[in-house]
């Protein structure tokens, strides 16, 4: 089996053939680093394979490989499917509607991994939707404080995911290949959705979470399970963070305290996680009044791929 740099695996569930040929778009693109696309469908009933074949076939794209569950699953069970026959050292989960930010955005955060010693890493999120037929380019980032990670200091990093949950969008992070099947492994089974909670898993663990400063990906802020704003949809994530906590508290007993309290809803406000979590969101408004989470982002990176799919 030939390794690659990058496995790329395009997360789908029902999708927006539009958008996923953008997406798409996005990968082969990608220069100075070798990598490979796996398409992991998580059981669309009818699902187009024919249609991505001829669109990968009109692109010249041979290394790629589409897995399709029969039934749907759920997104963890989904990116492990992709993670399991993935060749790359590293990979790159992205759902369809989410696009890499520019030509080069694989081989930057590849090199800052390898430079800096990182198995795990996220860069920066730019936040975009659709409205009117327009797109549009918002003010917002996941995580609200990005602080900790510029200074990397491991233990604000570890206040601010774990005591104030303030998760880096999910889009964002690119990691180790056996690194992710390994925590994958511990939430398959327990957490259905958010794949991305594994990330929680390794801060308690003290691993070390990169923060690549640049412009990493087009994330949609319109779609998507984190962004659906039902009820249902609410308590299915907040299912699955309770199960990571579970999960969290039984390898750590020093944080089953902290775990119980989140578990609990954060009902006594009395806690000492509780003033924390008002000074860290008090001052997430500061930021939010007063500075902008934009940085270099040129709208043309965003245009060249809709105009390239509007053609």
């Amino acid at each position: 089996m030939t390794e690659v740099d990058v496995s790329v695996c395009v997360l789908t569930y029902q999708p927006d053939y539009e958008k996923l040929f953008m997406t798409l778009t996005s990968v082969i693109r990608q220069q100075g680093c070798s990598y490979e696309i796996i398409i992991a469908d998580d059981g669309t009933p009818d699902f187009r394979q024919d249609m991505v074949e001829a669109w990968m076939t009109v692109h010249g794209i041979t290394d790629y490989c589409i897995v399709r569950s029969m039934e749907n699953h759920g997104t963890v069970c989904n990116v492990w499917n992709a993670y399991a026959i993935a060749r790359g050292r590293y990979v790159k989960p992205i759902s369809s509607g989410d696009f890499l930010y520019n030509d080069t955005a694989l081989v930057g955060m590849l090199q800052f991994m390898e430079q800096e010693g990182y198995h795990i890493a996220f860069g920066r999120s730019c936040a975009y939707g659709r409205a009117e037929g327009k797109y549009h380019i918002y003010d917002r980032m996941q995580p609200f404080q990005l602080k900790p990670y510029r200074e990397r200091n491991l233990p604000a990093i570890k206040e601010a995911y774990l005591v104030c949950q303030d998760y880096a969008c999910g889009a964002s992070f690119m990691g180790e290949r056996t690194r992710m099947v390994s925590y994958t492994d511990l939430i398959l089974g327990s957490v259905v959705y958010m794949e991305d909670s594994a990330y929680a898993l390794m801060v308690a663990d003290d691993i070390s979470l990169g923060f690549w400063d640049y412009n990493f990906v087009w994330y949609e802020s319109s779609h998507g399970i984190s962004n659906v704003a039902s009820e249902e949809w609410k308590t299915r994530l907040l299912r699955d963070n309770q199960m990571m906590l579970a999960i969290m508290a039984e390898r750590h007993t020093e944080f089953r305290d902290l775990c119980k309290w989140h578990i609990e809803g954060r009902r006594d406000t009395n806690s000492p996680y509780a003033e924390i979590v008002r000074r860290y969101y008090a001052e997430v408004d500061q930021i939010i009044a007063t500075d902008t989470y934009l940085q270099d982002v040129n709208p043309y990176e965003l245009q060249k791929l809709t105009e390239c799919n509007s053609r």
